[in-house]
Order: C-alpha cells, then sequence, then structure tokens
C-alpha cells in the first residue's frame, strides 16, 4: 500500500510538476530579475536577476505534453550587506522586494534529440522599495515590470540511471531588457542588457519516497544598453532533497549557489574597476538554504512552499527569501 500510494504521489507529480520543473527553473530566472538583490554599488554593475531558488523540488521532472501555467511569488528582505572581501558592511541601507512571475509553458509532442520539446515564457511584476536608517535611501524605480524571458528546452523524462527513474532537460533562455527602466532610478526592475542562459536540471528517483533533484545554470551578460559597463558571467544552482511524509505531501531541505566567476568590466576592460575604483574583486558570490514543503492534488494542481536564509554572501545584499510555487496544467 505504501509503495502504490507512493507512486501515486510521484506521477501526480511527474505529470504536474514537470512541466513546471522543465521551465520552473526558467521561471526563477525571470524571476531573478524581480529578486533585484543587485547591490547598490555605485562603482561597478550588478548582476541581473537569476533563479535562486524557484525551483526545487522535482526541478528535472515534465508531465505529459500539453499547456501549464504557473505563478511564484517570491520576497526578498535584506538583513545586511556584504563587501568584496565577505565582511559585513556598516551600512544601513536596505533593499527589498515583491516578485510576482507569470509562465506560460507548452510541452510539445515533437521530438527532438529523444526528448520533447517545449518553449515558454515568463513575464515577472515586481516591486521594490529601498531604505536607509543612516541617510538618503536609494531610489527604486515605482515601475512594476521586469523582463521578460523566453525559452526553448528538450525535455527526456521517465528514463532510468544506475537502475533508478531519472528525468532531465537541457534549456535555453533569453532575457529581453524591455522591463522598466529608467536612469534616473539606482535600482530598476529591469537589468537593462541582453542576458542569455543555459540550464541542465535533473530529477532521480532513489527509492519511493525519496528524490534528488539538481540544476545548474551559466549565465552570460552583455553590456548595459547605452554604456560600456559588462557584468561578469556567473553559475547558479539549486539543490533539493524530499521525501513523502504521505501520498502527496512532500517535505525537503532546499539550497542554491550563486558565484560570479568572471570580473565586470567596462569597454572590455576587466581591470577598469580595480584601477579606477580600487575594488579589488568585482564577483558577487551567495549561498541561501532552508526547508520547504510541497503538495500534490489529484487534479495536477502543485503547491510549493519554502524559505531561504542566506549567507556566504560578497559583493551584495543578504536576507531572506519566502518562496511560494502554484502550478495548474491547463490541457486534460
Amino acid at each position: 500500500m505504501k509503495m502504490n500510494s507512493n507512486k501515486t504521489s510521484f506521477d501526480n507529480s511527474y505529470r504536474y510538476g514537470s512541466l513546471l520543473a522543465v521551465f520552473r527553473l526558467i521561471i526563477i530566472q525571470a524571476l531573478v530579475v524581480l529578486v533585484i538583490t543587485s547591490q547598490v554599488r555605485a562603482q561597478d554593475p550588478v548582476l541581473p536577476g537569476t533563479n535562486l531558488g524557484l525551483a526545487n523540488v522535482f526541478d528535472g521532472v515534465a508531465g505529459k505534453p500539453g499547456f501549464y501555467y504557473q505563478s511564484f511569488v517570491q520576497a526578498f528582505q535584506t538583513l545586511a550587506s556584504y563587501d568584496e572581501a565577505g565582511h559585513k558592511s556598516p551600512s544601513s541601507v536596505k533593499v527589498n522586494s515583491l516578485l510576482e512571475m507569470n509562465q506560460f509553458l507548452y510541452l510539445s509532442p515533437l521530438k527532438v534529440l529523444g526528448g520533447n520539446l517545449g518553449v515558454t515564457i515568463l513575464v515577472p511584476l515586481l516591486q521594490i522599495n529601498s531604505a536607509n536608517k543612516g541617510g538618503a535611501a536609494p531610489t527604486a524605480n515605482p515601475g512594476v515590470f521586469g523582463d521578460p524571458l523566453l525559452g526553448v528546452a528538450v525535455q527526456w523524462s521517465d528514463r532510468r540511471l544506475l537502475g533508478k527513474s531519472f528525468s532531465h532537460r537541457l534549456e535555453l533562455d533569453l532575457n529581453i531588457p524591455a522591463g522598466n527602466f529608467d536612469s534616473a532610478y539606482t535600482i530598476n526592475p529591469s537589468a537593462h542588457l541582453w542576458n542569455y542562459e543555459m540550464y541542465y536540471a535533473f530529477t532521480i528517483m532513489l527509492n519511493k519516497e525519496m528524490s534528488v533533484s539538481n540544476r545548474n545554470q551559466l549565465n552570460y551578460n552583455a553590456h548595459i544598453i547605452g554604456s560600456q559597463a559588462k557584468p561578469g558571467a556567473f553559475y547558479n544552482g539549486n539543490y533539493s532533497i524530499d521525501y513523502s511524509i504521505v501520498p502527496a505531501f512532500k517535505v525537503e531541505v532546499v539550497a542554491y549557489f550563486l558565484t560570479q566567476f568572471v570580473q565586470d568590466s567596462y569597454g572590455g576592460d576587466y581591470h577598469y574597476y580595480q584601477d579606477r575604483f580600487g575594488i579589488y574583486d568585482t564577483k558577487e558570490r551567495v549561498f541561501g538554504c532552508g526547508p520547504g514543503v510541497a503538495f500534490f492534488s489529484t487534479r495536477g494542481i502543485v503547491v510549493e512552499g519554502k524559505v531561504f536564509f542566506e549567507t556566504a554572501a560578497k559583493n551584495r545584499f543578504a536576507g531572506t527569501r519566502p518562496t511560494l510555487r502554484i502550478a495548474v496544467p491547463l490541457s486534460k
């Protein structure tokens, strides 16, 4: 009875959490635009938003071909800011955000490289506010439209690896600088640059109750439009281990990690910020982890809630990120 009930839970999550998983990563990326944990550093550019903890449980799984809708709500609350050495800054500046990401996706029956071809579009809406007890706060654009994201993926479902059920996906995404941006503001919903992303996600079922999911993403940034400033390339990944308490309910341990591996540049000069402003390291880093739960209904609706607590930050704000995901299949 326990094995059958857990298989039902897996099937439901596979069918309805799959596409959301297959593109959840994508969403997350757009989501991150909202989370704009962008530091208010006056000299060097900050990284555009990316997928930090939006996709975790069953990340590599995808359901049957059809249309799906997902909504992601993620809040970010600053606890502190950190310098290039990872030391806590005495600054009292705080930048908080609330993001609502809308994802529309379609997993087609068309086969490519042995997997199903899928496409998605993400439309982020976000609100940003800033405060500074010690003086003037950085100005935040009141606009709510972040940069939309377009993605195309190949999903391989229900394969086998080491005798275990294994699903995985490869996806290419493009963030389009079409969101609200005004140079009069210090912080904007739009990163105001073209951003190219590629990620690989997988989920392996260790047994009927437990699975492990992982997503690894590489990000390349173009120059900020109208400027010679260019944020460096970076990596971000999402990780999770989940366990079924009952067929429709899972508990999970979730995490994400971001690290910039190329220095910011100006006019092609990767030593510009070091030489001109004395910033010896412009690269950003942060690690977040925490608990989560996920519910899978018999009608295919998936609800996942989790909260991340950030640490090991460099050149950025660090804080907490409560995240809620709701996925609804539109096709029967």
